[in-house]
């Protein structure tokens, strides 16, 4: 006799809530007020946004009228070629396929590359949804673990030969979350002779490259030799992750991007999701952009300002640090007190009330008596100095 009700494999890995799912349900349950320093999403941080031009926007657009196309709207690729041309670059739009979000960009693009039972590469440290996505798609993850030495940037150090002769693809994160660092054109030169030796696309995501604000600058990396796919979105250029409108700009041989184009049409026209109210409005929510984005800008230099001079004291600098980012909206304390990073965690949110991410679920290495904790910056102001001082 069969079992009943069975499931597949993909969710052996969820075994119910965690410690912290348990302790934020049951905070919520009773109305317990907690301090969430990692708030990543911008439309419950506090912002200001356009909502009235935004409801206009859509009421005066043709909402109904549908035109299926697997790469999405022409007109639409149009208005994100115009986004990267204000930025320098080049590119033609009949390079971009249209997602949902991000997440199903990755999807289509494991579909495109790999086979079940496949592995790619992941940073680490770095966001885990890529495990989360692999799964899905029944591939397996290997991590490259990049070093804090080299300011958490992809080297050839970071790669095992072992690992690119296995591997279908590498994923990169630029600007990485959580650490911040970015791979320019330097670093990506400095690698590319060895994705080209062993026949690997990068693909890039881009997704935080509108907040540079350190040292670095950032360019769109594309080339003509070898397979570069660059992923970015609303979700965080515009701090809109409800829009869900996202995008795959593919650039490198010529033979390769055709073959490739062809492909990446079959799966999308197999799913065709991406809707077309918010295709028909992105020219206005572009309009936008600087005004979304100089909030959260000014957000994180003030939490980052704050963090500085607080970090700055001799009491609290011998015993904390903090490698500030160059980008992106997240930060990362380390020190011995927070070893181990998990019991760590769970202690400050039982007894302060406040919630922070233990650094070990974005891979960081583990080190002896190390330990490190990850904060968002979009946090508000007010809940961010609280929470920092009471850490502190």
């Amino acid at each position: 006799m069969k079992e009943s009700f069975r499931f597949s494999s993909r969710f052996s890995f969820q075994e119910g809530e965690n410690e912290f799912s348990k302790i934020l349900s049951e905070y919520k349950k009773n109305q317990i007020y907690y301090f969430d320093l990692t708030l990543s999403n911008p439309t419950q941080a506090d912002f200001q946004y356009p909502t009235e031009a935004i409801r206009h926007s859509f009421a005066t657009s043709d909402l109904i009228t549908y035109h299926p196309n697997p790469q999405g709207n022409l007109e639409t690729r149009k208005k994100i070629q115009e986004y990267y041309a204000s930025k320098g670059l080049d590119i033609d739009p009949d390079d971009l396929f249209l997602t949902s979000s991000s997440s199903e960009a990755y999807s289509f693009l494991f579909k495109l590359f790999c086979d079940p039972g496949d592995s790619i590469l992941i940073p680490a440290p770095g966001y885990p949804l890529f495990e989360f996505l692999s799964v899905m798609e029944g591939i397996r993850t290997v991590s490259y673990f990049t070093k804090k030495e080299n300011g958490w940037k992809l080297t050839n150090s970071d790669l095992d030969p072992k690992d690119l002769e296995k591997c279908k693809l590498i994923l990169s994160v630029s600007p990485n979350n959580p650490t911040g660092s970015v791979l320019n054109q330097s670093d990506f030169y400095s690698i590319k002779n060895t994705l080209k030796y062993y026949n690997l696309p990068i693909i890039i995501d881009e997704v935080f490259s509108d907040y540079i604000y350190g040292t670095e600058s950032y360019n769109t990396l594309i080339d003509p030799d070898i397979p570069v796919v660059n992923v970015n979105g609303l979700s965080k250029m515009l701090g809109l992750p409800g829009m869900k409108l996202s995008w795959i700009l593919l650039s490198g041989p010529k033979v390769w991007k055709q073959k490739s184009k062809e492909y990446l049409e079959l799966i999308s026209d197999t799913y065709l999701s991406v809707n077309t109210p918010v295709q028909n409005i992105l020219a206005d929510l572009f309009q936008w952009k600087n005004f979304i984005q100089s909030q959260i800008n000014k957000r994180i230099q003030r939490n980052l300002s704050f963090l500085k001079e607080n970090l700055s004291h001799d009491g609290v600098s011998k015993k904390i640090q903090c490698d500030f980012p160059n980008a992106g909206w997240y930060c990362v304390l380390e020190s011995e007190e927070f070893f181990p990073e998990e019991k760590y965690a769970l202690r400050l949110l039982k007894e302060k009330k406040i919630y922070v991410h233990p650094g070990e679920i974005f891979g960081f290495p583990k080190e002896k008596n190390l330990g490190r904790i990850v904060l968002s910056l979009l946090t508000p102001t007010e809940t961010f100095e609280f929470g920092v001082k009471e850490i502190l």
